[in-house]
């Protein structure tokens, strides 16, 4: 190779190197966005979603802080996933297709999909609490049952939609509630188990929060994190027994819930029943209104029968 080709090729060699890095950067162009506490890294294609994660995570941040009494040290890093492909290698790992999120409590860090922007948010902050209960409690090691997470995750959304409302009435008017030792292997169990047990730990952890007066959720944390054991930790902060609390709790779910179940099918036959009878009620009406109208036809008819005949007597007498 002459001189001149030497420099010809190397000059496209650096050309190729200066394209491929500026094609690399534009590929790491992603966005930024944050408060204090809360930080979204996104690319632009996913900006909708991005500001929908920060509205949604600060609101949950706020809430669970209460919640837990529980003060944030380090600001939580979210990165917003383009792709399947980019969530797994974000989070160095080969995910389920049904996976859409996942927290690293370590890094304070959270990699979710960019799902759309109806369900964004409710995987952010579900994916924030995670984080921020391994965090309440780091000091003491405890374990946190899996109703316990679920159940803050949902709260920390802050409402159930109807399908589960609904749910949780229908199994309260079928006594098909789950109590609390029931809540663990219920998120084992079938399709409608499942679904039960995320409702009723939303539930839970919503009436044991409305205790402040006595312990809060946060006393029942620091006492799990003393103790170890879900039901001692339970009877330590509400002082009472396990089973006077439990009642309270599935009372407070058929008092708020059964309201809003969907129709059962003995609803539906007591309706059909009413309907019938409406019916009835209609088609015995209308045949006493025929059997009055023909009586009264029948009277005028007798009657008109009857000034006839004396018609005719008035007559004949007036002739003889």
């Amino acid at each position: 190779m002459t001189g001149a080709g030497r420099g010809t090729f190397t000059w496209v060699v650096l050309l190729t190197l200066c394209v491929a890095s500026s094609l690399s950067a534009q590929q790491d162009a992603r966005l930024v966005q944050g408060t204090d506490e809360l930080r979204v890294a996104y690319w632009p294609a996913d900006e909708d979603q991005a500001e929908i994660a920060l509205q949604a995570g600060t609101l949950a941040i706020a809430r669970l802080k209460h919640t837990l009494d529980l003060e944030l040290a380090q600001r939580i890093h979210i990165d917003l996933c383009h792709t399947n492909k980019e969530f797994d290698e974000r989070t160095a790992g080969q995910n389920d297709p049904w996976v859409h999120g996942r927290a690293f409590a370590r890094q304070n860090r959270v990699v979710v999909k960019a799902i759309g922007p109806v369900r964004i948010g409710k995987l952010v902050a579900h994916e924030i609490l995670h984080i921020l209960l391994r965090h309440k409690l780091a000091e003491t090691g405890a374990f946190a049952p899996r109703w316990l997470h679920e159940g803050l995750a949902k709260y920390a959304t802050g409402d159930l939609p109807m399908e589960e409302r609904q749910l949780l009435g229908q199994a309260a008017a079928d006594g098909e509630l789950l109590s609390i030792n029931e809540l663990e292997a219920a998120f084992g169990g079938s399709p409608q188990q499942v679904s039960l047990a995320y409702a009723q730990s939303y539930t839970l952890v919503d009436y044991l929060a409305s205790l402040e007066g006595k312990a809060g959720l946060s006393g029942f944390l620091e006492e799990l994190g003393n103790v170890g054991e879900v039901e001692r930790a339970l009877i330590r902060a509400y002082q009472m027994p396990i089973s006077e609390l439990e009642q309270q709790w599935l009372r407070q779910i058929a008092r708020v819930y059964l309201p809003q179940r969907s129709p059962h099918i003995l609803d539906n036959w007591i309706w059909i029943a009413i309907v019938v009878l409406f019916v009835a009620a209609v088609i015995t009406r209308l045949a006493r209104a025929r059997a009055i109208r023909r009586r009264m036809q029948e009277e005028e008819r007798i009657r008109q029968l009857t000034e006839s005949e004396v018609s005719n007597a008035n007559h004949i007498e007036e002739g003889s």
